[in-house]
């Protein structure tokens, strides 16, 4: 499961021309910094199943709340910036770190997008779009199918960013996180699923 604290971009002609993104190697790892994560959550994502397939409905939650979606470990980025069939990729203001995002090819043909983030502080800014389009090139260069993220129901900010970027839902898992300890306490109906995203590469 990838983890994400991004919040809706905006329109490719709004983008800040002081953003950069830029690979991370091993020789620039100590430019990734630790990012505030927390995010402002006014609405839950709700599946819907019918005869036409799977959508995403949202419902308000009864008051906001403050949530964090800390970094998942399989996305460390000394890891995969020493293996070949990932790469990690930093966004930057200048030469100040405001986001990532890690990328790997699994066995099936396609690219994971592990973990994409913005610090709170610089998010619908199009880092979020820059990151991913550097993980959609990322796929193409290898010819794999496209990109496949996941991201819980809890987040809905990621959720509606994905579906803003072209992203389809095609899977999802009730059962995945529902013995973790921080769900666990919770009542079931209210435990987080896993959601499956997918977008394929365009042709050209």
């Amino acid at each position: 499961m990838a983890a994400y604290s991004i919040g809706t971009d905006v329109p490719k002609n709004r983008r800040d021309p002081m953003l950069i993104v830029r690979r991370i190697k091993p020789e620039t790892l100590h430019q990734v910094q630790e990012l505030a994560d927390s995010q402002l959550v006014t609405e839950d994502a709700i599946l819907r199943i019918g005869r036409m397939g799977m959508h995403l409905d949202y419902g308000a939650l009864p008051k906001p709340e403050w949530r964090l979606f800390p970094p998942v470990s399989y996305a460390e980025p000394a890891f995969l910036v020493q293996d070949e069939s990932s790469a990690f990729y930093g966004a930057f203001e200048g030469e100040k770190y405001i986001g990532g995002a890690a990328v790997t090819m699994n066995p099936n043909g396609w690219a994971d997008v592990l973990d994409i983030r913005v610090d709170a502080a610089y998010r619908r800014q199009g880092a979020g779009r820059m990151l991913l389009d550097k993980c959609a090139s990322f796929a193409k260069k290898r010819e794999l199918y496209g990109l496949r993220v996941s991201c819980t129901d809890t987040n809905p900010g990621m959720c509606q960013f994905l579906e803003h970027e072209g992203f389809t839902l095609h899977g999802f898992d009730q059962m995945v996180l529902s013995q973790s300890p921080d769900e666990r306490i919770k009542p079931k109906s209210r435990r987080a699923s896993l959601l499956y995203f997918y977008r394929l590469n365009q042709k050209g």
